[in-house]
C-alpha cells in the first residue's frame, strides 16, 4: 500500500510539474487620468490564479499554465475590464496595461470572504458591503468600528457590532460577528471581543461585510455575520504615505455639563513606507494617537505598527507574513456620575485606566498546484494582555491564539468550483479575571458551487467544529448552508440564502469573577453554545444607468442566547436565557443622478427584534437604521455629508427607566487635491445631538478636524 501512495504521488507530480508554465504581468490605471490603481482584482477566468493589483496598480500573475485565457479586472467605482485571447506563455518582457473607466454606477466587486475565493458579489447568495480605501480617506475615520457605521444594516453599541440587530450588547464580553483580518480571526481567547484598533485605517484596502450566518466557513462568532479587513499590499517601486490629523471637541450644550476649563483635543499621525527589495516587497507601517477625550476618563495614547513582506518562492507559490501591533493607555469609565453630570464619573473612579498591548503575525503560503487547483496554508499568532487599573481592583490578563487553516480550491470545470479545509485552534489564558484556562478547537469544512444552467448557480456546504475546555467541557456543532443566485434578467439578479450558525461562550462569559467599574460578574462556566438559522431572499435591480437597487428580506432564529441579567444588588451573570427571532428588510439604494460629479446612498433596514420566552421586544435592538451619503466632486474639490439615523431602544436590562432617545447624526466632509497633497477638513455631529449606545454613556459630542496627506 505504500508503494502504491508513492507511485501516486510521483505519478501525479509528473502530470503537474511537466507541463509548461508561464506568467503574466501589468498595470492598471485609471483610463481618464492615467494614474495607477490599486485594489483591482485581477482573476484569469475558470481558474484559481489571481491578485489584487499593489499601491502602484502592479500585478503578476506566475505559475500559469500554457493556454488560451481570458483575464478580468475590477473594482469599486470602475466599469469591468475583460480581455480574451491571452496567450500563455507571453512573449518576454510584455507587460498589460488596463485602462479602467469610472463609471457612474457601481459594477459588482470581486469580493474574497463570502465563498472563502474570489467570486464577484453577483455570485453570492449573501449580501455583501463593501467599503473600500477611498471611504475611508472620505470620511477621515481612524478606526474601523467608527467607519462601519456608514454601512447598510450595520449599528454598534458601544465596540460591540450589531449587523442586523444580531448582537445587542454585553459589556464586551463575546461577540455574534466574527473579525477577520486578511481571513484571520483575530478574537482574543479570553475576552473574546473585537479589536478594532489592532489594525489602522490608513492600512485598509477595503472591509467586506457578509450578513447571516456564516459559521459554515468560519465556525464559531459567525453567528450573525462576518467582518473581513483586507489590509494593503506592498508596491514595486518605493513609495510612502503621510497623514497627519488634529482636531477639537466643541463645548457640551449645558453648562452643566462642562467639566473642565481645559481645551479637549486630539492628534493623530500615520506613516507607511512600501518598496521592492531583491525578490521581496515590504510595507512597513506605524502611527501614533492620542487625545484629552471629550469626557472625564476619556483620553489615551495609542501607538501601532505593522509589517506586511511578500516573495515568490518559486513560479507557483509564494509566501507572505503580516504583523501588527498596537499598545498604549486609555481612561476607563462605564457610566457617567449623573445624568446632570454626563460627562464625568463618580468621583472615586477619577483616573481608572487600562494598559494594554496586542499583537498578531500571519503566516500565508500559497501555491498552484495548477490552473484548477489552489492550496493555501496559514499560520497564525494571536497575543492579547491588559490591565485594568481601577480604583475597586486591579486586574491583568494575558491570552495566546495558535491558528492552524489548510484551504483548497479545485476549480472542477468552467462551472463547478469546490472548496474544502480543516482549521486548528489553541486558545491559552491566564487571567486575573477568568482563571488560567486553556482552550482547543478542531473544524473541517467544504463548499460546492454549480452552476446549473446559464441564468442558475447552487451553493451547498458545510462544516464540523469541535471544542474542548480544559474544564471537561466539550461541544460539537454542525452547520450547513445553501443558497441560489438566479440572473432572472440581464438587470436582474435574484438569490436566496439559509445557513446555521453559533457562538461558542467566550471565557469571560463562563468564568468571569471579579467587579468592574463597580458591577458584581459572577461566573458561570455550564454555559451552551448559542444557536441560529438565518435566511434570506433578495434581489439587486439596476434601473436605467443612474439607479441601483438592493433589496433583501431576511429573518433569523436564534436559541440559547447568552445574556448577561443583572439581579436586584446589581450582580450580573451571564446565562442561557433566550429564544428568540430578527426578521426585517433591508434596502439599500445608489442614485448617480444627472449632475456630473454628484452621487447618493441610501440604506434602510426594518427589523422586529422579538424575544420569544418573554414575548417582548429584544433588548439592546434597535427596529429602525437609516444611513445616508452625499457626495459631489468637482474637479480637485469633494463635499460630503452623512446622516445617521438609529431609534431608540425599545428594551434595555440595566437601567430601564433611564431617558432614551434616538441617535440623529449628521456630519459634514470636504476635500482638496493638489498634486501630491491632500487637504480635508470634517464636522462630526454637526447639530451636537446628544445620545447614549450603552446605557449611561453619553457618545462624542462635536468636534471639528484637519486632516493632511501626502505620497512621496
Amino acid at each position: 500500500m505504500k508503494q502504491l501512495s508513492t507511485l501516486f504521488l510521483l505519478l501525479f507530480a509528473a502530470v503537474v510539474f511537466s507541463q509548461s508554465e508561464g506568467q503574466l504581468a501589468g498595470q492598471a490605471v485609471d483610463a481618464k487620468t492615467g494614474e495607477p490603481l490599486p485594489g483591482v482584482n485581477i482573476l484569469l477566468v475558470n481558474t484559481t490564479i489571481g491578485q489584487a493589483t499593489d499601491l502602484s496598480g502592479r500585478f503578476e500573475l506566475t505559475g500559469i499554465p500554457t493556454g488560451v485565457y481570458t483575464l478580468r479586472a475590477s473594482r469599486v467605482g470602475y466599469r469591468s475590464l475583460q480581455m480574451r485571447n491571452i496567450h500563455i506563455p507571453a512573449q518576454p518582457g510584455a507587460r498589460l496595461t488596463l485602462a479602467l473607466e469610472p463609471i457612474l454606477i457601481q459594477e459588482a466587486d470581486v469580493v474574497v470572504t463570502a465563498a472563502k475565493r474570489r467570486q464577484s458579489i453577483q455570485e453570492s447568495p449573501n449580501s455583501v458591503g463593501v467599503l473600500t480605501s477611498r471611504d475611508l480617506v472620505q470620511k477621515n475615520e481612524i478606526y474601523l468600528d467608527k467607519m462601519l457605521e456608514n454601512a447598510s444594516g450595520v449599528n454598534f453599541m458601544g465596540s460591540q457590532i450589531n449587523i442586523r440587530g444580531s448582537s445587542g450588547y454585553n459589556y464586551g464580553a463575546g461577540t455574534r460577528v466574527l473579525m477577520l483580518i486578511d481571513g484571520v480571526p483575530v478574537l482574543p481567547g479570553d475576552s473574546g471581543d473585537l479589536k478594532w484598533d489592532l489594525v489602522p485605517a490608513t492600512q485598509v484596502e477595503r472591509v467586506e461585510i457578509i450578513k447571516g450566518a456564516g459559521s459554515a466557513l468560519y465556525g464559531s462568532s459567525a453567528l450573525g455575520g462576518v467582518v473581513n479587513i483586507i489590509t494593503k499590499s506592498a508596491t514595486d517601486r518605493p513609495l510612502t504615505h503621510l497623514r497627519f490629523s488634529a482636531g477639537l471637541y466643541d463645548k457640551p450644550s449645558y453648562p452643566e455639563w462642562r467639566w473642565t476649563d481645559r481645551l479637549l483635543h486630539f492628534d493623530d499621525m500615520d506613516v507607511d513606507h512600501s518598496r521592492r527589495i531583491g525578490k521581496s516587497q515590504i510595507l512597513l507601517a506605524a502611527g501614533r494617537h492620542q487625545s484629552t477625550g471629550y469626557s472625564q476618563n476619556g483620553s489615551y495614547q495609542r501607538m501601532n505598527g505593522s509589517l506586511k513582506w511578500f516573495r515568490p518562492v518559486s513560479n507557483r507559490a509564494n509566501l507572505t507574513v503580516a504583523a501588527n501591533w498596537e499598545g498604549g493607555r486609555r481612561g476607563t469609565g462605564l457610566m457617567w456620575r449623573s445624568q446632570r453630570h454626563a460627562l464625568e464619573v463618580s468621583p472615586e473612579a477619577v483616573g481608572d485606566h487600562t494598559k494594554y498591548d496586542k499583537f498578531s503575525v500571519n503566516a500565508f503560503h500559497q501555491w498552484a498546484v495548477h490552473g484548477n487547483l489552489a492550496l493555501k496554508t496559514r499560520l497564525s499568532y494571536f497575543r492579547n494582555f491588559w490591565k485594568n487599573i481601577f480604583h475597586d481592583n486591579i486586574t491583568a490578563s494575558t491570552a495566546h491564539k495558535f491558528g492552524l487553516e489548510l484551504q483548497g480550491d479545485y476549480q472542477l470545470s468552467a462551472v463547478h468550483v469546490l472548496t474544502f479545509g480543516t482549521e486548528e485552534t489553541w486558545d491559552q489564558v491566564q487571567s486575573g479575571l477568568v482563571g488560567n484556562h486553556d482552550q482547543y478547537g478542531l473544524s473541517a469544512y467544504v463548499q460546492d458551487e454549480r452552476r446549473l444552467f446559464r441564468t442558475l448557480s447552487l451553493t451547498l456546504g458545510g462544516r464540523y467544529d469541535h471544542q474542548h475546555i480544559d474544564t471537561g467541557f466539550n461541544d460539537e456543532k454542525f452547520s450547513p448552508k445553501a443558497g441560489l443566485v438566479w440572473q432572472a434578467h440581464p438587470s436582474i439578479i435574484a438569490r436566496f440564502s439559509s445557513g446555521k450558525g453559533f457562538r461558542a461562550a467566550s471565557m469571560s462569559e463562563r468564568f468571569s469573577d471579579s467587579i468592574y467599574s463597580g458591577l458584581r460578574l459572577v461566573p458561570n462556566p455550564n454555559l451552551r453554545s448559542e444557536t441560529a438559522w438565518s435566511h434570506e431572499i433578495g434581489a439587486n435591480v439596476r434601473l436605467g444607468t443612474f439607479i441601483n437597487l438592493d433589496i433583501a428580506g431576511f429573518s433569523s432564529d436564534y436559541w440559547n442566547l447568552i445574556e448577561p441579567v443583572p439581579d436586584k444588588a446589581q450582580n450580573i451573570q451571564f446565562i442561557n436565557v433566550t429564544r428568540a427571532r430578527i426578521s426585517g428588510l433591508e434596502t439599500m439604494v445608489k442614485i448617480n443622478p444627472w449632475i456630473r460629479g454628484l452621487t447618493c446612498d441610501i440604506g434602510y433596514t426594518l427589523m422586529d427584534p422579538r424575544d420569544l420566552s418573554l414575548d417582548e421586544i429584544l433588548a439592546y435592538r434597535a427596529r429602525r437604521l437609516l444611513q445616508t451619503s452625499l457626495v459631489y466632486q468637482f474637479g480637485p474639490v469633494e463635499l460630503s455629508a452623512d446622516y445617521r439615523y438609529i431609534s431608540r431602544l425599545d428594551q434595555v436590562k440595566l437601567y430601564p427607566m433611564d431617558d432614551r432617545v434616538a441617535q440623529k447624526t449628521v456630519n459634514l466632509h470636504s476635500g482638496f487635491r493638489w498634486h501630491v497633497w491632500h487637504l480635508g477638513g470634517h464636522v462630526y455631529n454637526l447639530f451636537n445631538h446628544h445620545h447614549t449606545q450603552m446605557e449611561r454613556t453619553l457618545m462624542p459630542i462635536r468636534h471639528f478636524v484637519l486632516t493632511l496627506r501626502t505620497v512621496l
